[in-house]
């Protein structure tokens, strides 16, 4: 299972950094005045999945103590490592950026009409 988990974790950091060459190359046409074109949702889109799959990993990484507790409804009483608290409340709020400016699915088709001219 340890491995598995490295595995993603290596996998997160490979797509963090096409991420991040992405948006270079993207603002390097800008520069040039030239206009942006898929590449804006590409970022949209592989921005969210990443920034999910990133709380995803810390709740796997955290386990039980991950699991929403007191501390949220405002008791000050909480097992478990400082961290952990309010992992599970990051990890559901970042579900919904897959809906902010343009659920992804939108975003894929605008993609799709840009790369076959449609």
């Amino acid at each position: 299972a340890n491995d598995d988990f490295a595995h993603e974790i290596a996998d997160l950091e490979i797509d963090l950094a096409a991420l991040e060459y992405t948006e270079l190359r993207t603002l390097a046409a800008e520069s040039k005045g030239q206009m942006a074109g898929p590449e804006s949702s590409i970022l949209k889109i592989r921005g969210t999945e990443i920034s999910q799959k990133i709380t995803e990993l810390t709740l796997e990484a955290i386990g039980d103590y991950g699991l929403p507790d007191e501390r949220s409804f405002g008791a000050n009483e909480y097992i478990g490592p400082d961290y952990a608290a309010g992992a599970a409340g990051r990890y559901f709020n970042m579900r919904k950026l897959s809906i902010f400016g343009g659920s992804n699915e939108i975003q894929r088709n605008i993609i799709a009409k840009a790369v076959l001219g449609l």
